[in-house]
């Protein structure tokens, strides 16, 4: 695994099986990252232990019970004043050092996961993107889950190192001076651990609650952006924003009791110290009046006293922030268990146009799945190259099914459906869509300019952009805008009308120059007028590519030489018209 990059070596460990072997393959796989920043905690800590050693052997040294002389004396205490100043020295070196080892790991795990939820959840299958990880959740898990997941690989993990180094130093260095005082000091400790275990259980699960509340949230947030023309049409904005307040106001109340939950922790672990002083001062100051132990060793108690109150005072943000980031990250986990769907990330080969035929659908056959309703049954079609193919039908009759075995999109079905005289299912998805456009009947656009929604990753002219624009009908609207092509179109492109919207996604799809275009009633949002215009520079400017059209409107397909009608019989079985 060591010569992996980086980000196959996250994959890898992203593929284990629970979140601390998630956690344990990270830090295996930069074992020397995480080697030189613990030996930065250890050597912070230890200079933090020394320094009431040093104090303890420096009040002794004023007793006047030692035998030394003030000469003596003088010279040892600076001795110990330069050991003093050393020892600050290394623990300014050691903050630095984790810093630079460890802290900037939660930077890097939370930049590599988010790429890698990206490039899983690209190859789900629709249906658990359209179920189980609707854009709400999967924009959760990329940044609440994300943020909370990633500081364990960073500081969380460094607070815990501390923490360890910290009690074992310390206790270690009590019991050199006392052994009863520090025994009488652990009796107040022995019931912490029980207690902040079942708060952490708790605030784990509250958190889970509170994060899937999140994620509906943000889900019904892109729901009301998406359908904010509607809401306006119909009246119904108030019925949405109660929604919205209502699902805020939910999470808002789950996360108080995280938040409640949390600050429980702060009385739990810092009475304690309290406690453990008080039988300090009532026990100690009766050995040093019967001299049993030094002042000194009474003032080093006390200031261990207070040391450990920084490990007792982080157990319980540190326990809390562990079964947070656990929480979160077997969410993360969720999506790296969904199986992908196969055809989407490997296999199959290049496409290879070398005959006319483009499309041959030959006794097609499917069924919706989980249930008997049967779609098609012997369904025969062929396309050549060039060709416009209308298709019409009632709704549920199987277009935007059809559509999507056309573009290799849906593989579960029977019979033969050939792409350039080989079954569609051989090629590879990557090189389908190369090759195959598709503009949905639902348009979407991302909140950002008009220029970026048409090139997307390609590198187009603002010439061909304006083309493109124009192919489309929309050249003038968008010039109306104050900004052109560099105006912001908000989330969902909420700013633009439906016709708008539909328009420019069509301009997408022709800038990619493809072969086959496939256009799921994509103008049902345009007028006539406007429809028959793009229809046109459509039928000329395309002449090499295929096309095929599904609409409700006849008028739409007059420029098709074929034409396919889906009928509904009944909900088992459908019948064709040529």
């Amino acid at each position: 695994m060591k010569n992996l990059h980086p980000k196959v070596q996250l994959r890898g460990a992203l593929e284990a099986q629970s979140p601390l072997r998630i956690l344990m393959k990270h830090i295996i796989d930069l074992k020397w990252v995480y080697s030189f920043g613990s030996l930065s905690v250890l050597l912070t800590t230890l200079a933090e232990v020394g320094v009431p050693q040093i104090v303890k052997r420096a009040i002794d040294l004023l007793d006047n019970t030692n035998n030394l002389s003030a000469a003596n004396k003088e010279e040892t205490f600076y001795y110990y004043l330069y050991i003093l100043i050393g020892l600050f020295f290394l623990q300014f070196l050691g903050r630095i050092g984790w810093r630079i080892w460890i802290a900037q790991q939660a930077h890097h795990v939370g930049a590599k996961i988010k790429s890698l939820i990206w490039d899983r959840s690209r190859y789900l299958p629709r249906n658990k993107l359209e179920q189980d990880y609707r854009p709400g959740d999967l924009m959760n898990v990329a940044t609440g889950d994300v943020n909370a997941g990633r500081f364990l690989y960073s500081f969380t993990l460094i607070m815990t190192s501390d923490m360890v180094f910290l009690m074992i130093l310390t206790l270690g260095s009590m019991f050199y001076i006392s052994p009863q005082l520090t025994w009488w000091t652990l009796g107040t400790l022995s019931l912490l651990p029980v207690l902040l275990h079942r708060l952490a259980r708790l605030e784990g699960q509250l958190h889970d609650k509170a994060q899937k509340s999140l994620s509906d949230l943000s889900d019904l947030s892109a729901q009301t952006v998406s359908t904010i023309r509607l809401q306006r049409l119909t009246q119904t904005s108030e019925f949405w924003t109660q929604r919205l307040f209502d699902s805020a106001r939910n999470y808002m109340l789950q996360r108080r009791e995280v938040v409640y939950t949390d600050m429980k922790f702060i009385p739990l672990t810092g009475l304690t110290p309290i406690i453990s002083y008080i039988v300090l001062l009532i026990i100690g100051i009766r050995q040093v009046h019967a001299g049993e132990l030094s002042v000194g060793s009474f003032v080093a108690m006390q200031s261990y006293i207070f040391l450990l109150q920084v490990p007792l005072t982080e157990l319980g943000s540190n326990v809390a922030e562990w079964q947070r980031s656990l929480t979160s990250l077997r969410r993360i986990q969720n999506v790296f268990d969904e199986p992908e769907a196969g055809h989407l990330r490997k296999g199959g080969s290049d496409l290879k146009q070398n005959i006319d035929e483009v499309f041959n659908v030959s006794k097609l056959n499917y069924t919706l799945p989980d249930t008997d309703i049967e779609i098609f049954s012997g369904l025969n079609v062929k396309v050549n190259e060039g060709d416009r193919l209308g298709i019409l039908g009632a709704v549920g009759s199987g277009k935007t099914t059809l559509i999507n075995i056309l573009a290799g999109l849906e593989r579960d079905y029977g019979g033969q459906v050939d792409l350039w005289g080989h079954s569609i299912k051989d090629y590879s998805h990557k090189s389908l869509r190369n090759h195959i456009a598709i503009v949905p009947q639902k348009p979407f656009l991302f909140a950002d300019t008009i220029r970026n929604n048409i090139c997307m990753d390609k590198t187009i002219s603002e010439e061909e952009i304006w083309r493109l624009l124009s192919l489309a009908d929309v050249e003038q609207d968008v010039r109306s805008f104050s900004d052109k092509l560099d105006t912001k179109i908000g989330e969902w492109g909420v700013t633009l009308s439906g016709g708008q919207k539909q328009r420019l996604t069509l301009a997408r799809a022709l800038a990619r120059k493809p072969k086959i275009l496939l256009l799921d009633d994509c103008l049902s949002a345009v007028d006539t007028v406007t429809e028959e215009k793009i229809l046109k520079n459509l039928d000329q400017e395309l002449s090499r590519t295929t096309l095929v059209w599904v609409a409700h409107r006849r008028s739409t397909l007059k420029y098709c030489n074929q034409i396919l009608k889906l009928r509904r019989i009944d909900q088992k079985r459908k019948e064709l018209d040529t």
